[in-house]
């Protein structure tokens, strides 16, 4: 009997060890609205997707949609969720080690790491883009309802579930994806298929979502901040009506439009900009602002998709009289 039991722990330690020396395969990306670069390494990726330009080819303005929604939701047979618990764990236990805050879960988020997740099995292949598939910041706006402005992905095909998160740790892009501090939610998927387990983790900076209200009184502080730090008296806040609403139809093109807002305002100063951080002012309305001959200002906002901006960005028309 005592032989017996050696013998088992013998074939338990060697199937470990099999399923330790399994081959790894691991692929990183991130895309982000903020910078420009680009970077491209043999094994590993790293792409950044400028907000100026964009990547998006869905309809204009387009929110999550139901059907695709409900599609992610779907549970899938080989889906192991203890699996994408633990790597959420260990993740968070990483970004502890190295004085990161911890990512919350989404599940919006998670739909969509399942959808690509379910791509590469299809695929048998790891590919953060498969012909016909949308873009990173496209498949996460098409499910998910989140307000974003960065985003990464890490994926990875590997024989044993615990093998998962030390081949990411172990690889400089994967690394920087998981301790990243800008990132602060994560979408996790982990699927099984014919003995390897196929990983997506997603992660993404979530904004913070302001009214109108509060996106007008964060412009109006920066304006008023501006105004100080040049020796001049503040300006005085008016309301003229359905600037709100001209803010948004600045969403029907890709870029900000002066000229729309100042059809409707004449005889106006007029800076039309984007941000994900509305109270940042650009450089052309810091200028604006140093005319000691300006009494009055009025600010309209919106938050809204469309093809530049997938996930969505905040839309800011100034007046100043």
């Amino acid at each position: 009997m005592v032989r017996g039991i050696f013998a088992t722990l013998a074939m338990l330690v060697a199937l470990f060890a099999l399923c330790v020396a399994e081959d790894a395969v691991a692929e990183n990306t991130a895309a982000e609205t903020a910078h420009a670069e680009n970077a491209v390494t043999e094994n590993a990726s790293a792409e950044y997707v400028p907000v100026e330009k964009g990547e998006y080819s869905g309809a204009q303005g387009q929110q999550p949609t139901p059907k695709l929604i409900a599609a992610a939701a779907t549970p899938v047979r080989d889906e192991d969720t203890a699996v994408e618990t633990a790597l959420l764990d260990s993740i968070n236990r990483s970004r502890q080690q190295a004085g990161v805050a911890p990512v919350r879960t989404d599940e919006s988020l998670r739909q969509a790491a399942r959808l690509h997740a379910r791509l590469m099995v299809a695929n048998n292949d790891l590919e953060h883009q498969f012909p016909g598939e949308p873009s990173l910041l496209q498949r996460i706006a098409d499910v998910s309802p989140l307000r974003l402005d960065r985003a990464g992905e890490n994926i990875a095909n590997v024989g044993c579930a615990g093998d998962a998160h030390d081949v990411f740790m172990h690889s400089p892009p994967h690394r920087e994806n998981v301790l990243d501090p800008r990132f602060n939610v994560a979408g996790i998927a982990a699927l099984w298929s014919h003995g390897r387990l196929y990983v997506v983790e997603d992660f993404v900076h979530a904004m913070t979502s302001y009214s109108q209200r509060e996106t007008g009184r964060l412009v109006g502080e920066a304006i008023g901040e501006e105004r100080r730090n040049a020796g001049l008296s503040e300006l005085a806040l008016f309301a003229p009506p359905h600037l709100d609403e001209a803010a948004c139809a600045l969403a029907k093109e890709d870029h900000p439009n002066a000229r729309l807002v100042a059809a409707s305002y004449t005889n106006r100063k007029v800076i039309t900009y984007t941000q994900s951080q509305p109270g940042v002012l650009p450089s052309a309305a810091l200028r604006l602002l140093e005319n000691p001959s300006l009494r009055q200002y009025a600010v309209g906002s919106c938050y809204a998709r469309n093809d530049a901006y997938p996930t969505g960005i905040y839309w800011v028309a100034i007046l100043l009289y």
